[in-house]
C-alpha cells in the first residue's frame, strides 16, 4: 500500500516515462530491489510481498506487453486457465471469475473422465522458479533477444543476482510465473495425460490409482530438475468423486447466487470470484457527492444470505469471504462490518481484503473507526495489517489525537516496517493537529529509508501550501522519485 507510489502513475506518468527513456537512451538504467515485506498466509505463515520501484514496475510491464503475444502463443489454452491477455485496453487480464469458471469445469472434465486425480501445487513456486530454464522458454517461445535479456538482468536485480524466483504480486510475473509451467503442460500432452491448472494449481487424471501414483512419481521427478517441489501439505491422489464433491460444493453454490444476481450492477463491478477486491485510491476521491454517484444498492439478498449463514459452510469461510465481500463492498452494504471486524485479527491472510470492505465504511460509521481505532494498541497485529488499518482509517473524518500519537510512534521506530512507517507518515499528516504535523514534517532529515523520506514528501500535502511549497523546494530535488512526487502534488 504505497500512495506515494501511486501518485506518480496517477498524475506524473509522462514525467516518469520520459526519465525512463532518458536513461534506456542514455544506457545507465539499472534496476533497483524491490520494496519488499512479510504477507501473511494462512495459519501465520508468511510470504514476502513486493512493490517494485516506479521505473522498474513501468519498465517490467511495457517488456512483458511487448513479449505477451509470443508467450501466448506457446500456452496451451485448453490446459492452462490462468491469467488469459484481455482484449479491452483497461485491462491487462480477463476477468478472474470468468478464468476461474473455465478452469472448474475442466477439473469437472477430468473427473468425469477419470477415477483418480492427482491434485498438485507447487511448494513456494514463485520464490524457487529458475530465471534460467523461464529465459531460455522465452527465447524458444521467439521473444525478441533484446528484451529476453533485460528481462533477466531485471529478474536477477530484484532477487540481488539469485538465479531463482520472481518477484510475486504484479502482472508480468503473474505472466511469467503461468508461462513457465508450459512446459509441464506439453509433458502432459505428449504422456497423454488429462491435466488442468490454474497457475501451479495442477489437477492431473488417471484411470487407476496405480497409474496416479506413478503420475505423482513422475511429476515430482520432472519439477525437481527445475529445483521446484510439490507442496505435500496440498498435494494428494484423490477419487475423482472426492474432488467433484469438495471441489463443486461452494462453486454450485456460488453458480446459484451468481444466476440470482447476474443483472446486478454491484456484481457486475465487483467481478468476484476468490479474488480479492480492488483497492481504492483515496487520494482519487474528491468529495462525497462523487461516491453517492458510485453507489449502487445490492438488489438482491443472496450475498448478504450467504454471508450470514457462512458459519453453515466449515472449510469454505475464505472462499466464500473472497466471493461476497467485493460484491458487499461494492454495494456499500454493511452487513458483513460486524463479522470482518470479529475476524481482523484472527485471520491476517485476509488482511487486504478485509480492510478493502471496511474502508468503505470509515468515512460515515464512527463504531467502525471506533473499532479499528482500538485494534491499533493490539501488540499482536502484524506490521502489514497495521500498514492497511492505517490505510483504511486514512478516510475518516476524524480520529483520536491519541490513534495519531501511535502512528507517530510506529514512524519513529526503526524496527517497525519502513512500509508501515511509511504510511503512518501519511496517516498522522492528514490526521494530526499542528503540533503532530510538524512532527511529521522534522522527521525527513533524520529518516534513514529513502521510501520512508518519499512518503513525508507526499504527506506535506496535507500541510499549508507555504509548508508544502517549502517541502517541494527543500527536497524534491533529493532523487528521482521525490522530483516525480514533488511534480504530482
Amino acid at each position: 500500500m504505497a500512495p506515494h507510489y501511486n501518485v506518480i502513475f496517477n498524475r506524473a506518468g509522462d514525467e516518469l516515462w520520459e526519465e525512463l527513456k532518458q536513461q534506456l537512451g542514455a544506457g545507465n538504467y539499472h534496476p533497483e530491489l524491490p520494496i519488499t515485506m512479510s504477507v501473511p498466509k494462512e495459519r501465520f505463515f508468511t510470504r514476502p510481498g513486493s512493490i517494485l520501484q516506479p521505473a522498474d514496475r513501468f519498465l517490467y510491464q511495457a517488456l512483458i506487453d511487448n513479449v505477451m503475444d509470443q508467450l501466448e502463443e506457446a500456452l496451451d489454452r485448453e490446459r492452462s486457465f490462468s491469467h488469459v491477455p484481455s482484449d479491452d485496453d483497461e485491462r491487462v487480464f480477463v476477468s478472474n471469475h470468468e478464468c476461474w469458471e473455465k478452469f472448474q469445469k475442466s477439473v469437472a472434465a477430468i473427473c468425469g473422465g477419470n477415477a483418480f486425480v492427482l491434485k498438485a501445487d507447487i511448494a513456494s513456486y514463485f520464490e524457487r522458479l529458475p530465471q534460467h530454464h523461464l529465459v531460455n522458454l522465452m527465447s524458444a517461445a521467439n521473444a525478441s533477444p533484446e528484451i529476453v535479456n533485460l528481462l533477466e538482468e531485471m529478474m536477477l536485480a530484484f532477487r540481488e543476482r539469485n538465479s531463482f524466483g520472481i518477484v510475486q504480486g504484479v502482472y508480468p510475473s503473474d505472466v511469467l510465473g503461468n508461462f513457465f509451467l508450459s512446459d509441464l503442460d506439453a509433458y502432459c500432452e505428449l504422456a497423454d495425460i488429462c491435466s488442468s491448472r490454474y497457475v501451479d494449481d495442477i489437477y492431473m487424471g488417471f484411470g487407476s490409482e496405480a497409474d496416479a501414483r506413478r503420475g505423482l512419481a513422475s511429476l515430482i521427478e520432472t519439477l525437481r530438475k527445475d529445483d521446484l517441489h510439490l507442496n505435500e501439505y496440498k498435494s494428494r491422489i484423490m477419487p475423482a468423486l472426492e474432488v467433484i464433491k469438495e471441489e463443486s460444493a461452494v462453486d454450485r453454490l456460488f453458480d446459484d447466487i451468481r444466476d440470482e444476481i447476474v443483472d446486478d450492477e454491484a456484481y457486475e463491478r465487483a467481478s468476484p470470484y476468490g479474488f480479492e477486491a480492488e483497492w481504492e485510491d483515496e487520494d482519487e476521491k474528491d468529495n462525497d457527492a462523487e461516491d453517492e454517484d458510485q453507489v449502487g444498492e445490492l438488489e438482491n439478498a443472496a450475498v448478504e444470505r450467504l454471508m450470514e449463514n457462512i458459519s453453515e459452510y466449515a472449510g469454505y469461510e475464505d472462499q466464500i469471504e473472497k466471493f461476497c465481500l467485493p460484491i458487499l463492498r461494492s454495494a456499500e452494504s454493511d452487513s458483513a462490518i460486524e463479522y470482518v471486524l470479529e475476524n481482523l485479527k484472527e485471520k491476517p491472510h485476509q488482511t487486504r481484503l478485509y480492510f478493502s470492505y471496511i474502508s468503505k465504511f470509515t468515512r460515515t460509521d464512527h463504531e467502525v473507526v471506533g473499532a479499528l481505532q482500538n485494534l491499533i494498541s493490539d501488540e499482536a497485529v502484524s506490521d502489514y495489517q497495521r500498514m492497511f488499518l492505517l490505510a483504511a482509517l486514512l478516510n475518516a473524518k476524524t480520529v483520536r489525537r491519541s490513534t495519531v500519537n501511535t502512528a507517530l510512534q510506529w514512524l519513529h521506530n526503526r524496527s517497525v516496517a519502513k512500509e508501515t512507517r511509511a504510511m503512518a507518515a501519511i496517516f498522522a499528516a492528514k490526521h494530526g493537529g499542528p503540533q503532530q504535523k510538524r512532527t511529521v514534517r522534522t522527521s525527513y532529515e533524520d529518516e534513514p529509508s529513502d521510501y520512508v523520506r518519499s512518503a513525508i514528501l507526499y504527506a506535506s500535502k496535507y500541510l499549508t501550501s507555504v509548508e508544502r511549497k517549502t517541502c517541494k523546494r527543500a527536497w524534491g530535488g533529493h532523487n528521482t522519485i521525490n522530483a516525480l512526487i514533488a511534480k504530482a502534488i
